[in-house]
């Protein structure tokens, strides 16, 4: 009954934390489909620890690639997701490109149905011929210009 009950505790969790981001292209990369899931280090944090930063969900997905394929392909579902941001100014986001690439962003995405602020973060560092890539999935209360300056750039 301990196993059954354990199991179904982790089947809920998944679903959970796939339905917060749920519509965004980059899912793809939290659930294995671009980047197999054991090169993947990912967390997800929800509920009151992050009351401090006035978030409930705060899920990230950091790997490194050899060559650009899966760059490639991370950055472009990025870009897609971008599209959905609150609005067509770039108010609501901060990008940095190089070289052609996108190599840091946040964005504020619409709203979700209960009205918590929805961000999503990239970050490309290139190292020699790899890349480590870090996606950040964010909501809750807090607002952009909070979180540029709780989580400054490096």
């Amino acid at each position: 009954m301990k196993r059954i009950l354990f199991i179904f505790t982790i089947l809920m969790s998944i679903c959970l934390s796939t339905m917060a981001q749920q519509g965004l292209r980059i899912n793809d990369v939290f659930a294995g489909k671009v980047v197999p899931k054991r090169h993947i280090q990912e967390s997800l944090i929800k509920g009151d620890n992050l009351a401090a930063y006035k978030l409930k969900v705060l899920h990230t997905a950091k790997f490194s690639t050899f060559g650009t394929l899966r760059r490639d392909s991370v950055e472009a579902l990025f870009q897609e997701d971008m599209k959905m941001r609150i609005s067509d100014d770039n108010s609501n986001m901060e990008m940095e490109m190089r070289n052609g690439h996108l190599y840091y962003a946040i964005v504020q995405l619409t709203d979700n149905e209960k009205g918590a602020h929805r961000y999503i973060c990239y970050q490309c560092r290139e190292k020699e011929r790899n890349y480590d890539i870090t996606l950040v999935y964010m909501e809750g209360s807090a607002s952009l210009a909070y979180l540029r300056k709780t989580f400054k750039k490096k």
